[in-house]
């Protein structure tokens, strides 16, 4: 496996199993939880990192914030720009990589939604924290959304398969407890064709993570249990990081 497992695992395979079938109303409840969390002010500026084919972007913009979305991806981003100007909306899509960008803005709140972070160990994710904090301003916010490692520990699924799309998916983890990743082993078939993708995922607990984003200059605010609002704790499927410059 490379050093770097994303540059081959975000294709449009990926696109067409795992971000296109989001529905739309989850994808608006987590944006307004955004909104509230931040306490986001009409225009405001938001850098989104990670963002993918623009799910949480575009819906941002389209409710009147200044957008700036992030992807490493240039097929992804891409896809935003098209939709952007299609629909008119203040938005602008640039392919960096987050742990390098150098984006020459000042937002108001810097966002890495639905796990895009804990891709690049702890070093780079340190430095993932770092550029987003940046490019906002002082005072200014940077929210990580990903996946609560307690919950993830106690329901651990080492393997499971389920059909999507006309594939047939097949998945083995590993969870490491000393390294504090998940490793994952993704099979896709479907007609013939056969498709293998790899993964390792760092799962910070709340006290690493909160010695992860001090050490990149923020401070923690808050931690949140979900999109919903709901207190952090053991049993929490999310772990939604508020933390300020």
């Amino acid at each position: 496996m490379k050093a770097d497992w994303t540059e081959s695992y975000f294709d449009e395979t990926y696109c067409e199993l795992f971000l296109e079938p989001v529905d739309a109303e989850r994808t608006r409840r987590q944006v307004m939880a955004v909104v509230r969390f931040c306490r986001l002010m009409p225009k405001a500026r938001i850098l989104d990192v990670g963002c993918g084919i623009g799910r949480h972007s575009l819906l941002l913009a389209q409710l009147g914030f200044d957008v700036t979305g992030v992807d490493s991806n240039e097929e992804y981003i891409a896809r935003c720009t098209a939709s952007a100007v299609e629909q008119g909306l203040s938005a602008h899509f640039v392919t960096a990589d987050c742990r390098s960008m150098e984006l020459g803005i000042q937002a108001d709140a810097a966002l890495s939604l639905w796990s895009s972070f804990g891709y690049y160990g702890d070093e780079g994710d340190r430095e993932v924290l770092r550029r987003m904090g940046m490019h906002v301003r002082h005072g200014g916010l940077v929210l990580i959304d990903v996946e609560n490692r307690d919950y993830i520990v106690r329901h651990f699924v080492a393997e499971e398969w389920y059909e999507r799309n006309g594939w047939t998916v097949m998945e083995k983890r590993h969870f490491s407890p000393v390294e504090g990743t998940v490793s994952t082993r993704r099979v896709l078939l479907r007609d013939g064709l056969r498709r293998e993708y790899r993964r390792v995922l760092r799962m910070y607990s709340a006290s690493e993570m909160t010695t992860l984003v001090q050490s990149a200059g923020l401070h923690v605010s808050a931690y949140y249990g979900d999109f919903d609002g709901s207190r952090f704790g053991i049993d929490s499927r999310r772990m939604i990081v508020l933390a300020q410059r």
